[in-house]
């Protein structure tokens, strides 16, 4: 009989495996609202396509089956389309919005913070309603606060939870005063070169097309800028790699009758063979991620031994730029404040990749640091012993109950004397055993990093990593400095210029560490 049965068409709940219905004629259910349980052939009201009197059925007389139906609809993987109706519990947890003291609320409001902070862009824009439209799209619990709470408040909170002399090559003054007349005429041809392929499009396609056929790199041409010697190195090392393909381009306008001679050529390889590699280093000492600082004085060393050294292989221009180059640099690190000396010498005694290797009266520096490790030693000692003291007020009205007496053990009792005899230096004894035990160390491989080394090692030298963090994250040159002018530029926009000194300082130190 359960055989002759036809099942619902169009099922989707597991419940009708069990169910079926009497069929007519044609195969069809008879009554589409009077089910027949294909385990006992009882009948069970289902008007409408209801199932509840179906599972009601199966948990009262079919309690195995009824079993089985559950772990298989518990497990069953839900379809990404599927959509699964809320308790009502769920649905009114979606209608609540969070408390101002919950994590999620402030998950999010940090989230958003960082968003003004990093994109800099104006408070006023939480305000916004397309803004806040799609806030409540992405979580419609989050209650978005206003500009006034995070001028005031979450900008203010990020800033106070984050916080936690430049090496001038003078280049440019050196190509002036060497062949002055040679340089000018062929730094001159160079920026017209540049002008015209910059101001036609046609121009640049031909040239594309030139450096396809002639196999060489599709790079556009590079103009320097009067206030970046390095622009101008840039500059020679594109015309050369791109003279060919140029003159093929200018070649064949006959509007145009300015060219590379060799004479142009010869010019511009002997100023990119000093500059290139100067250049280089330039490059690597601006950086602002990694330490700098420690590094110049090994590089002036490595600059004027081995990088500008003459060469038999140099052309006289080549040859006087180098000279010039480092004469230049002699007068004006002899002509720094002593300050700055110390400075970079300082640095280079706590870098462990050099440990005071370039510096010929290395003693005099260790005196120096010596001095501010016990300063910087005694200032920690003083707040950790302040920090104990309000502890143990705080503890002094709390009644701790005795602890029972232990029994004595055999290791108790055999326990040497010399065991409980601790060795009690001072902070400056303790500070030239550390400069003492440092110096004495090998140093380390010039591709580590010096401040990973000062992390791992901080546990061995206390008092000297306090002055090493000092010193380590000055930057060498001004680079740093000057991306964060273009970040408060970026900031102080026309559209916010009403911001207060304070918040400019905020938001330009978040947008530079957040």
């Amino acid at each position: 009989m359960a055989d002759d049965l036809v099942s619902k068409r169009n099922a989707k709940a597991p419940v009708w495996q069990y169910f079926g219905f009497k069929p007519n004629a044609k195969r069809e259910p008879e009554n589409v609202n009077e089910a027949i349980c294909k385990l006992c052939l009882t009948k069970v009201a289902a008007s409408g396509g209801n199932t509840t009197n179906l599972y009601t059925h199966l948990q009262a007389h079919h309690k195995n089956e009824a079993a089985k139906l559950g772990n298989a609809v518990k497990n069953r993987p839900q379809k990404p389309d599927e959509q699964v109706q809320p308790s009502i519990s769920d649905a009114f947890k979606r209608c609540t919005k969070y408390k101002r003291d919950s994590v999620r609320w402030n998950k999010c409001t940090d989230a958003v913070t960082k968003y003004l902070c990093k994109e800099m862009v104006s408070f006023n824009t939480v305000e916004k309603q397309s803004f806040k439209d799609l806030v409540t799209t992405l979580d419609s619990q989050y209650e978005l606060p206003g500009r006034t709470y995070f001028s005031k408040t979450a900008v203010p909170r990020a800033y106070n939870r984050i916080r936690g002399h430049n090496l001038n090559l003078a280049v440019s003054n050196t190509i002036e005063k060497t062949e002055k007349a040679r340089t000018d005429r062929a730094l001159s041809v160079c920026r017209s070169i540049n002008g015209m392929f910059s101001h036609s499009w046609k121009r640049r396609r031909e040239l594309q097309k030139a450096q396809v056929h002639l196999g060489l790199p599709e790079h556009s041409l590079v103009t320097d800028c009067a206030t970046r010697w390095g622009s101008k190195q840039k500059m020679i090392d594109r015309m050369l790699e791109q003279r060919t393909a140029i003159n093929r381009v200018l070649a064949e306008d006959r509007k145009v009758n300015v060219s590379i001679t060799w004479q142009d050529e010869d010019v511009l390889q002997s100023l990119n063979k000093a500059l290139k590699p100067v250049s280089e280093f330039t490059d690597i000492l601006s950086g602002e991620n990694y330490v700098t600082a420690s590094s110049l004085l090994p590089v002036l060393r490595l600059i004027k031994e081995d990088t500008l050294a003459p060469s038999d292989d140099d052309s006289q221009l080549t040859a006087n730029l180098k000279a010039g180059i480092v004469s230049i640099l002699d007068e004006k690190y002899k002509a720094l404040p002593e300050a700055s000396q110390q400075l970079m010498r300082k640095t280079t005694f706590l870098d462990p990749r050099y440990r005071g290797d370039y510096d010929s009266n290395v003693e005099e520096i260790k005196k120096m640091i010596e001095e501010e490790a016990v300063i910087l030693g005694r200032k920690a000692q003083s707040v950790h012993s302040m920090r104990e003291e309000g502890e143990q007020n705080e503890e002094a009205d709390i009644v701790v109950d005795p602890q029972p007496k232990r029994k004595k053990t055999l290791a108790s009792l055999l326990k040497r004397k010399s065991d409980t005899v601790t060795v009690n230096l001072t902070i400056p004894e303790m500070v030239v055993s550390e400069i003492s035990t440092y110096a004495q160390e090998s140093p380390i491989h010039a591709e580590q990093d010096p401040l990973a080394w000062w992390k791992e090692n901080q546990s061995r030298f206390p008092l000297l990593a306090k002055v090493a963090k000092k010193y380590l994250c000055v930057c060498a040159t001004s680079c740093a400095s000057e991306r964060v002018f273009s970040t408060m530029g970026n900031i102080v926009s026309p559209t916010r210029s009403h911001l207060k000194p304070e918040m400019v300082n905020m938001l330009g130190f978040l947008a530079k560490n957040m």
